[in-house]
C-alpha cells in the first residue's frame, strides 16, 4: 500500500468515526420522568426546595424547583407561593445532576388557593 493510499484510508476512517460519534450523541435520551404522590412536609422559597412525604410510606424526597417548574391546581396555574405545608400534591420530576427537579407540581386539594402576594390563582388563568 502506498503512502497516498494510507493517507486516504486514514482520512476515510477518521471521517467515518466522526460521523458515528456525532450520531451517537444525537440519540441520547432525555432524563426519565417520574411521579410521586404525597404531602408537602416543608417549603423553602429562598432555596427553591420542596420536601414531600410520599403516600406510599417511603423516605421523604427533596425537590429543587427551577423557573420552568409549573405549579397548578385543577387545571389553573399557580405560583410557588401558593404551596402550603401538609397540602396533598402530585409531583412529576426528573433526576438532573444529582437533584430531583420537578417539572410540574399539582395540588390535589379542592380548597381554593391564594399566594402570599395576593391571588395568583384565577379560574381561567394561563401560564404566567
Amino acid at each position: 500500500m502506498s503512502k497516498s493510499q494510507k493517507t486516504k484510508l486514514t482520512k476515510v476512517l477518521l471521517g467515518t468515526a466522526l460521523v458515528f460519534a456525532s450520531l451517537s450523541s444525537s440519540w441520547a435520551l432525555p432524563p426519565r420522568q417520574h411521579a410521586v404522590r404525597g404531602a408537602i412536609e416543608s417549603i423553602d422559597p429562598s432555596a427553591h426546595t420542596l420536601t414531600v412525604t410520599p403516600t406510599n410510606g417511603k423516605q421523604t424526597l427533596v425537590f429543587v424547583w427551577k423557573a420552568s417548574t409549573r405549579f397548578k391546581q385543577r387545571g389553573s396555574w399557580l405560583c410557588s407561593e401558593a404551596l402550603e405545608m401538609g397540602a396533598p400534591v402530585t409531583v412529576h420530576y426528573r433526576r438532573e445532576i444529582g437533584q430531583l427537579v420537578p417539572r410540574e407540581v399539582s395540588l390535589r386539594g379542592d380548597a381554593p388557593t391564594r399566594c402570599a402576594t395576593g391571588g395568583c390563582r384565577a379560574k381561567d388563568s394561563k401560564k404566567p
